[in-house]
């Protein structure tokens, strides 16, 4: 399907000390730019490591786009399914490494978790093959696993 593959053009510029700007230029789906707009992401350290703490780091950016992946995942697997949302909340904790070990990539002990809280029309079996179809159907969740352990809890409310 030409919807499976997306391109994008980003150009981030430094800003002094560690921070930065990065400026999404374009998304193109199945050959068709879908916006024109230029969306704006601010990027920067945490005083501890060198920054002044004023925008998201690297890692939380990394954790706000796996929840993101997660949520929209969820939810198309709901439609997908005949299940309606009415309310979806991912909690997610890391443990992140600033760099890599000196060793090797094995050496890392990187983890995520979160926790799903969701309320809706279905039961939770429902929820629970929705949540195994995001599993399976998010493209950062697995990324991000190829490289550490992620586990989550699915809470039905």
């Amino acid at each position: 399907m030409e919807n499976d593959v997306t391109q994008y053009e980003l150009v981030t510029t430094w800003r002094g000390g560690m921070t930065s700007r990065t400026r999404c230029q374009s998304c193109t789906v199945g050959g068709r730019v879908q916006s024109s707009q230029k969306y704006i992401i601010d990027s920067d350290e945490p005083e501890a490591l060198g920054g002044t703490g004023l925008a998201p780091g690297p890692r939380e950016l990394m954790l706000a786009a796996f929840n993101a992946c997660m949520t929209a995942a969820f939810i198309s697997e709901a439609d997908r399914l005949n299940v309606t949302v009415t309310h979806l909340e991912i909690q997610t904790a890391g443990k992140l490494h600033t760099g890599l070990p000196v060793s090797s990539v094995q050496d890392v002990d990187d983890w995520i978790h979160y926790t799903l809280h969701v309320r809706g029309s279905g039961g939770i079996r429902e929820f629970e093959n929705i949540h195994s179809g995001v599993i399976s159907s998010s493209p950062t969740r697995w990324l991000l696993a190829q490289n550490m352990t992620i586990e989550g809890d699915l809470i039905v409310n």
